[in-house]
């Protein structure tokens, strides 16, 4: 009997030891296919992101990352199809690209017309497709931003069934694309190949390209904002090394009239301008402008302006003559939104003659050199090229002349040095500077160019930011 009990108990035993090492062989193969399938799936998301990365460094753009994700997770999860739905700001789905013939999911697909081709009937219908939002399955997914394996798609009411047997799904994962909270899309995958359902494994892969996707999408975005930034910043350098070819490299030298320029633009690309050219019988015409707006807009309208300026100064005629050809011209080229203001002034270097024409400028200003009071504006009627009818403009502007003796001082300046301003919101004003260029009268004109720009950087202490373009132009008659 002890016999029998004792062979019972070993035989117990040995069943025992039997199914636990049964049990812990299976556990182990499956811990060893956890592996194996963890290994695949890194090796998956890694070949994507080098491949991400390589489309990036290249600058592509979302429709080649969203190619690539579609053909990625098809080709890793053994799926016939797969497609990638982008948010609109609406909160609508798009589909934007797609691997097979993945089927419409908001209605059933039209028939197909004669002699058109199958898979760009089915195409055009994915891309005429909206996806509402909380609309079916993945607006499901849109609105929750959590993944939905359906294993028998046949039998769920959420996906559409199609007629057309290679158009039904027979299993369906669906995953959003969300990064840091954000979702970007959904990214939908169709039917394995093997003809089975999807397994969580599957559905563990696609979740994994679906985050790596949304990452890729931003990175892609910071670096076509950065490729554009940069490609911005070189064209304004560009633009700004043109505009300063355009500006007169050297000051005139002209027995008995002396120059100096001090030009600041706020930005790289500024709306100011300047310029001297000779003319008949030894004059020399003086100009200076400010084009409204900023940037390479205000840029193309200056060189323009400048451009047209002097050929027309070329023919001799009076300042307020040469300004309406000019405005007749510029008018045509010009946005309702932009104009230019501008003083021509031709100078007489023997004479001392000075007449100009004023369109919508700030009037120049002008220092005796035998008077002690402060320096005096010249008027003279005129209004902004391109803000009005061309007849009005003609009808207003008019030529305003006076004489220059020794030691007298031509001051003119864009407003972008009368507005400065000082903490408090105060501008510099055309006063305050009237009575900084009589201070300064007997300084030669570069002295005195340097002393005004002083006087305005201490008045707008401590942040000495100007507000807008300056340009002062200084003539003294020796």
């Amino acid at each position: 009997m002890v016999y029998v009990l004792a062979s019972a108990i070993l035989a117990a035993i040995a069943v025992a030891c039997a199914l636990f090492a049964l049990h812990s062989r299976r556990e182990l193969a499956s811990a060893l296919d956890e592996i194996d399938r963890m290994k695949e799936e890194r090796q998956v998301i890694i070949e994507f992101l080098h491949r991400s990365a390589d489309d990036i460094g290249s600058g592509a753009n979302r429709e080649k990352i969203y190619k690539r994700i579609v053909r990625a997770t098809a080709l890793s999860c053994g799926a016939m199809s797969a497609c990638v739905y982008e948010k609109s700001p609406d909160g609508r789905l798009v589909a934007k690209a797609c691997e097979g013939l993945f089927p419409p999911q908001t209605r059933k697909i039209e028939k197909q017309k004669s002699g058109e081709l199958r898979a760009e009937f089915i195409e055009d219908a994915l891309r005429r497709e909206v996806v509402e939002p909380n609309e079916g399955v993945l607006g499901e997914v849109a609105a929750s931003g959590k993944g939905v394996l359906i294993r028998d798609a046949l039998k769920d009411p959420r996906v559409i069934r199609h007629e057309d047997e290679s158009l039904k799904i027979r299993s369906l994962m669906v995953v959003p694309l969300v990064f840091r909270g954000q979702l970007g899309g959904v990214l939908a995958v169709a039917n394995p190949i093997s003809g089975r359902a999807f397994t969580e494994t599957e559905f563990s892969l696609a979740r994994s390209l679906g985050e790596q996707c949304a990452l890729a999408l931003q990175n892609a975005e910071a670096v076509s904002a950065l490729i554009m930034k940069n490609k911005l910043e070189f064209d304004l350098r560009l633009a700004s090394s043109v505009q300063r070819y355009l500006l007169p490299e050297n000051l005139p030298e002209i027995p008995g009239l002396e120059f100096a320029v001090k030009y600041l633009p706020q930005q790289l690309i500024g709306g100011d301008f300047y310029d001297f050219f000779k003319l008949p019988s030894g004059k020399i015409g003086v100009v200076i402008g400010d084009v409204s707006g900023k940037g390479i807009s205000a840029a193309i309208l200056m060189a323009l302006c400048q451009t047209k300026l002097r050929y027309i100064a070329s023919t001799g005629k009076s300042p307020a003559q040469t300004l309406k050809i000019l405005n007749s011209e510029m008018v045509r080229a010009m946005r309702s939104d932009m104009f230019i203001t501008i003083i021509y002034a031709i100078l007489d270097p023997s004479s001392g003659e000075a007449k100009f024409a004023r369109a919508g400028h700030e009037p120049p200003l002008l220092a005796r050199a035998g008077s002690d009071g402060p320096a005096v504006p010249v008027k003279s009627m005129g209004m902004a090229l391109g803000m009005v009818s061309e007849e009005l403009f003609d009808s207003v502007i008019e030529d305003a002349s006076f004489e220059m003796g020794p030691g007298d001082v031509l001051v003119l300046y864009t407003d972008g040095l009368t507005e400065a301003a000082d903490p408090r919101g105060t501008e510099f004003s055309a006063k305050k500077l009237a009575e900084t260029v009589s201070t300064l009268r007997s300084r030669n004109a570069n002295d005195l160019n340097e002393e005004i720009i002083k006087s305005v950087e201490t008045f707008m202490t401590p942040e000495k930011k100007y507000g807008d373009d300056l340009t002062l132009l200084t003539v003294k008659k020796l």
